[in-house]
């Protein structure tokens, strides 16, 4: 009752004031709304909280929505870099940028759960760099090296993670080096039309979903926006039955 008090308050505060010609009748039920609010203002707050909550369910039913559109694109693009035998029992789609700090974070997650199931969890990763050309440029790095050399992609993924500020050409090709991969060789390969195009295919497969930011996980029907590790362990436990 309360909540169809304040839906009825919220409505009434966003109506045009009223005209000479509206009846008393009117006026009266302005009268008690406008009482009712002053007298109880937590229920605008209520009805605010609602309002929210009903949006997110929105938002998060068009997702799931697009996500299941898209499944084969999520799960079965052969140039997406990938860890884990591909006859795992779970496979968890990460949308990630090397720059975004919540991404760094999850990235210790994902390493965990590796560990933890190993030979029964696959991490597919999706390029998705928002945020400006130091992202790219990690990006096309990262491809690189899957062309490359896909069996040291984790390794080469994970410190690019763990590389900090700043992200910048020299500090790449440093721990390319590191990683056995020679600099001149990782340009040749980060200049490739295959790259470029790749980066480009999965920009469009986020934005066809509702994708806008990062991190973002796709796993089995589940989909969670942001670094919700709670809620990410949950569906990972519930997958492998822990």
């Amino acid at each position: 009752m309360r909540l169809l008090i304040a839906f009825a308050a919220c409505f009434a505060l966003a109506a045009c004031s009223a005209s000479s010609e509206e009846t008393r009748a009117d006026d009266d039920f302005d009268q008690r709304v406008h009482r009712y609010i002053v007298e109880n203002p937590e229920v605008i707050e209520e009805a605010l909280v609602a309002l929210q909550q009903r949006a997110r369910a929105r938002e998060q039913a068009q997702l799931a929505a697009g996500a299941q559109q898209y499944r084969d694109a999520l799960f079965a693009d052969a140039r997406d870099p990938a860890v884990g035998p591909e006859n795992a029992d779970l496979t968890i789609v990460e949308f990630f940028d090397y720059r975004c700090p919540y991404c760094v974070q999850v990235n210790d997650w994902l390493t965990g759960v590796m560990e933890r199931h190993e030979g029964r969890v696959r991490v597919v990763f999706k390029e998705l760099p928002l945020l400006g050309a130091a992202s790219e440029e990690a990006a096309r790095a990262a491809l690189a090296v899957w062309a490359l050399s896909p069996e040291i992609y984790g390794d080469f993924h994970d410190a690019l993670m763990q590389a900090g500020q700043p992200m910048n050409a020299e500090r790449i090709d440093h721990i390319a080096a590191e990683h056995g991969i020679e600099p001149d060789a990782l340009r040749e390969a980060m200049a490739a039309p295959e790259i470029e195009e790749h980066l480009d295919s999965v920009y469009q497969l986020a934005r066809s979903i509702g994708v806008s930011g990062t991190p973002f996980f796709v796993i089995g029907d589940e989909i969670i926006p942001g670094a919700d590790i709670g809620r990410l362990n949950r569906i990972v436990a519930a997958a492998l039955e822990d």
